[in-house]
């Protein structure tokens, strides 16, 4: 029997955004789409079965949260982490990114200054203007092959009287897994100037053989009373359809302000199908997840062995997290206005545009690279023809 993630399943007619949205998007059909983040694995089969034994009851009222839910989240952030948290501290949302508005709406006013560091997940950018708050960015650098902050500026920031930072921990779409060295030197900031960071952590299990990741929140005890921390099951086991998130908060009065905010917009449900299958998924998912992170690693090998054979104008930043990879596209030397266009056009691949992320995503593309090998392999069969 072959490996469970080299298994190919036709995803279209599914209502998936990312195989039935490109024809909507791009106007072709015949794409390979390594766009969305989201995997085209199916997730631990205990998931299945435990939505569909659910779905079979037929009946589908408002749910409460089980009883030990909040011991299997904390088992898992143990287990997976080193992260001890309270029972008190964990909340939810219907999402990272709703939780990230609501944290804006509940903690900032009109005005106030939010940090982000880009190249960054674009709806960062987004829940900032959108809600009337000023983008600051801080932009990585790139040095000796992987991006690093560049916390002199960031301090520069923070005496400029900005408050919040918005921190991307494993960083998407550069692959960074920030190391504690790092977290230490961004803790010393965070304390000096009290900013609070929202943390979206929702990559945490998806980091590869080598690094660790360390939830910011868990660096001291200054860290987490100024932390709110996002995470999901929905990257890690690929259900980001059912729209659950854990939100993980230990200052008392910061976690009272955002809760407040989900009442005062009566959000305060949850997802019966997210909740069911994020407990299947943190009971029995593990060996499942060793397993695809195993998958993963080998698909970024393959892509970073096999693309230097086709054209040494695309470079491979080496991912140390999630299952995207960035590519330095700028050596095509196409206009950053074009490139998506490009490779949609002429190599029928959809990657995400750099420029989605931020001026500094200028010349770079997203690949995502959560898929059997055999989508990879194509969509680097048809680069090569189109390179010719």
């Amino acid at each position: 029997m072959g490996c469970q993630f080299d298994q190919f399943i036709d995803r279209r007619n599914t209502q998936s955004q990312k195989w039935d949205g490109v024809l909507e998007m791009f106007g072709e059909e015949n794409l390979i789409p390594m766009w969305i983040a989201d995997m085209d694995f199916r997730p631990p089969q205990e998931v299945v079965e435990a939505v569909t034994k659910r779905a079979a009851h037929g009946i589908y009222g408002y749910v409460c949260r089980p009883k030990d839910y909040v011991d299997v989240i904390r088992k898992w952030l143990r287990e997976r982490h080193g992260w001890e948290i309270e029972p008190e501290w964990l909340t939810h949302s219907p999402g990272v990114v709703p939780g990230l508005a609501l944290a804006i709406w509940s903690l900032t006013e009109p005005g106030d200054k939010i940090v982000i560091q880009p190249p960054v997940y674009p709806p960062f950018a987004r829940v900032i203007t959108i809600n009337d708050r000023e983008k600051v960015e801080n932009p990585l650098i790139f040095k000796d092959g992987r991006f690093t902050m560049d916390f002199e500026d960031l301090e520069k920031h923070f005496q400029a009287g900005a408050k919040v930072l918005m921190l991307c921990s494993p960083h998407n779409p550069v692959g960074r897994v920030w190391d504690e060295g790092e977290l230490k030197q961004l803790q010393d900031l965070v304390v000096k100037y009290d900013v609070t960071v929202l943390s979206d952590e929702i990559w945490a299990d998806l980091v590869l053989p080598g690094f660790r990741h360390r939830p910011v929140a868990s660096i001291s005890e200054e860290m987490s009373q100024r932390t709110l921390t996002f995470m999901a099951p929905s990257k890690t086991f690929n259900i980001a359809g059912l729209y659950i998130s854990n939100i993980i908060i230990p200052n008392a009065e910061l976690r009272e302000k955002f809760c407040g905010q989900l009442q005062r917009l009566n959000l305060t449900h949850i997802n019966l199908f997210g909740m069911v299958a994020s407990d299947a998924a943190y009971r029995c998912g593990a060996d499942w997840l060793d397993q695809l992170l195993d998958y993963l690693t080998d698909n970024v090998e393959y892509v970073c062995q096999e693309l230097p054979r086709i054209t040494d104008k695309i470079k491979v930043v080496r991912s140390e997290g999630t299952y995207v990879l960035w590519l330095d596209c700028r050596g095509l030397g196409l206009p950053a206005e074009e490139l998506n266009q490009f490779f949609i056009d002429e190599a029928g691949i959809v990657f995400n545009d750099g420029l989605a992320f931020g001026e500094s995503g200028r010349g770079y593309q997203r690949m995502n690279i959560g898929c059997p090998r055999s989508i990879i392999k194509e969509a680097l069969t048809r680069l090569a023809k189109a390179l010719k």
